[in-house]
């Protein structure tokens, strides 16, 4: 009896190691593609923070535009003569 039961064992050790062997390998995949996304995000953030410097120009533009409008609305001057030339 105790052969049997140690051959039933070798038979089960034989048929599990490909399976552990497989699952391993997928698990060791998964972890070789994490550094390409990491970079591919790193990239997209960069770009997203220069649009965000874009947002605050604007910002500071449309503010500097309605400040003068008003004034020339105020004095009733030219748009023209009160924006400078850039």
């Amino acid at each position: 009896m105790p052969d049997a039961a140690l051959w039933l064992m070798v038979i089960i050790l034989i048929a599990v190691i490909p399976v552990v062997v497989g699952l391993l390998k997928g698990i060791l995949g998964a972890a070789r593609s994490i550094p390409p996304r990491i970079d591919a995000i790193a990239g997209v953030a960069t770009a997203g923070s220069q649009d965000l410097n874009a947002v605050v120009m604007l910002l500071t533009t449309q503010n500097y535009i309605s400040q003068i409008v008003s004034s020339v609305a105020n004095y009733g001057g030219s748009l023209d003569a009160a924006l400078p030339d850039y």
